[in-house]
């Protein structure tokens, strides 16, 4: 409330190319997720622009602007009522393409997805157990207030498969694997790596092995950027923050064999 807070951010200034992975990362308070709140322009900038494709998003209507961007939040939202109307609310999308969604962030196996789709060939029988029952096989079945019914690992997979449906070409996710465990975190960094080749993602990261292969890797302290890097050549400097980073993990081995490996299968 004071007249003449702070700014949150200073003097920031980067360019990210068309379909590159983007790791953030830093302290509480460094300014993570200050940029998502600038793409949305839930704030006005004071000074500066922020373009995309060369266009000034100060120039766009609020509409379309927010329209044209996909987001998962770290507190995954979901309303009351059907999955369906939770994955498509305008519906704009056939059984198929929601189902397929789905089964590209494994909410569903291949089975249940050829079985979905052909429902008058489905034997309910199939799900007459709770071992083979899966709630997502029925686009009717339904979503309590916020997802309450699921757990969330799977409501963190839901607002991917909606993401994936919208096909975007911009996702921005702040810290959504934060409250999950390793595998659903798995899940959702497979899904990002098979099928948004072609969609630039920004991920505040919480996990270091979450965006370790990404393109490129940006710490912020203070509102400012420290380092925006390949992440292997952020881990071969021994004087660069990411570095210190990885070494006080304990994950170092791993990490820098992923960051390697993928460095090498980018540059070769």
């Amino acid at each position: 409330y004071s007249p003449a807070p702070p700014k949150v951010s200073k003097a920031i200034s980067f360019s990210v190319e068309a379909n590159t992975k983007v790791g953030r990362g830093g302290r509480t308070g460094a300014g993570k997720s200050s940029l998502i709140t600038a793409f949305y322009r839930f704030v006005e900038a004071e000074s500066g622009t922020i373009d995309i494709d060369g266009v000034d998003i100060a120039k766009i209507p609020l509409k379309s602007l927010r329209r044209s961007i996909n987001s998962i939040p770290q507190n995954p939202t979901l309303f009351d009522g059907t999955i369906r109307s939770n994955l498509d609310p305008n519906d704009e999308f056939d059984d198929r393409e929601i189902f397929r969604s789905m089964l590209k962030v494994n909410l569903i196996d291949q089975r249940e997805f050829d079985m979905a789709i052909n429902r008058e060939s489905r034997s309910f029988s199939d799900y007459s157990t709770p071992k083979n029952f899966n709630v997502f096989n029925n686009l009717g079945n339904q979503v309590g207030e916020n997802g309450s019914n699921f757990s969330q690992g799977q409501r963190q997979l839901l607002c991917l498969a909606r993401s994936l449906l919208r096909a975007r070409k911009i996702l921005l996710i702040d810290e959504a694997t934060a409250s999950i465990d390793y595998d659903c975190d798995a899940k959702i960094q497979k899904t990002i790596r098979e099928n948004l080749c072609d969609t630039t993602v920004l991920t505040i990261a919480h996990r270091l092995a979450s965006v370790i292969d990404y393109d490129k890797i940006m710490l912020m302290d203070d509102g400012e950027i420290k380092e925006y890097n390949e992440p292997y050549l952020l881990l071969v400097d021994e004087n660069s923050m990411f570095h210190q980073f990885c070494k006080k993990s304990g994950e170092w081995d791993s990490l820098f064999r992923l960051a390697k490996e993928s460095y090498e299968a980018r540059n070769s």
